[in-house]
């Protein structure tokens, strides 16, 4: 692999979302350091050893990061792989980058002693509609495809870039987009309260400022779940 900036370096520098920040310092884990627990079962499901950061690899090689937008990604990339502003520019696809902004739940990149760089992308979902956790009805099949297919667009001219795919859920779905493959159960309390909104209905005897009769709407809780 020619000798480039640091891919691990520059996927970090693009990171500046505030949550991360924010969870970062109230759990007092600035780089978001994975347990051990996680990181060894992540690594079996994704089929490569996650190094531990500071232990087993330099901390600079290790960049964990939520909600990292996709763009970010390809344009870490073409600042990595393309030495001069010519190449950079050949380098970007408007294929890949004139799309919304997408994002993935969380990005784990570490360099290995090979050489190559991993990165691993993992969806996460936590409850249906209902409150529940089995997992069944959160994953948006069409969002993941195009969520995998645009990183699969991203990544292909970077060979030395090794992609790993997982979905996290409660219970594993009855299907799994053949994009990403693999699942990790993802640890939830069985059962959340859920807050739907009343269809409004027009109070004749209120109206807003403006003269027009109001709207009331209500929180109600799931059926069976008061």
């Amino acid at each position: 692999m020619p000798d480039m900036p640091d891919l691990i370096k520059i996927l970090e520098s693009f990171n500046r979302k505030e949550r991360f920040f924010l969870v970062a310092q109230a759990l007092g884990n600035p780089k978001f350091e994975l347990s051990d627990e996680f990181r060894e079962k992540l690594g079996t499901k994704v089929g490569v050893p996650i190094p531990k950061a500071g232990v087993d690899i330099p901390e600079e090689k290790f960049f964990v990061a939520m909600d990292y937008h996709l763009n970010w990604v390809h344009a870490s990339l073409v600042l990595a792989y393309c030495a001069n502003t010519k190449e950079r520019v050949d380098g970007l696809n408007t294929a890949a980058v004139e799309q919304n902004q997408e994002d993935v739940d969380l990005l784990v990149a570490f360099k290995d002693a090979s050489g190559d760089y991993h990165l691993i992308f993992i969806e996460a979902k936590g409850y249906n509609t209902d409150g529940m956790s089995d997992g069944l009805e959160g994953f948006d099949n069409g969002q993941l495809k195009s969520k995998a297919d645009r990183l699969n667009l991203i990544l292909k001219p970077y060979p030395a870039v090794k992609p790993h795919f997982c979905l996290m859920s409660g219970k594993k779905p009855d299907y799994i987009p053949p994009e990403w493959g693999k699942w990790l159960e993802l640890s939830l309390p069985p059962k959340r309260l859920v807050a739907r909104l009343k269809k409004p209905r027009v109070l004749k005897s209120r109206r807003d400022w403006r003269g027009r009769p109001e709207k009331d709407r209500q929180i109600i809780p799931p059926k069976g779940k008061a």
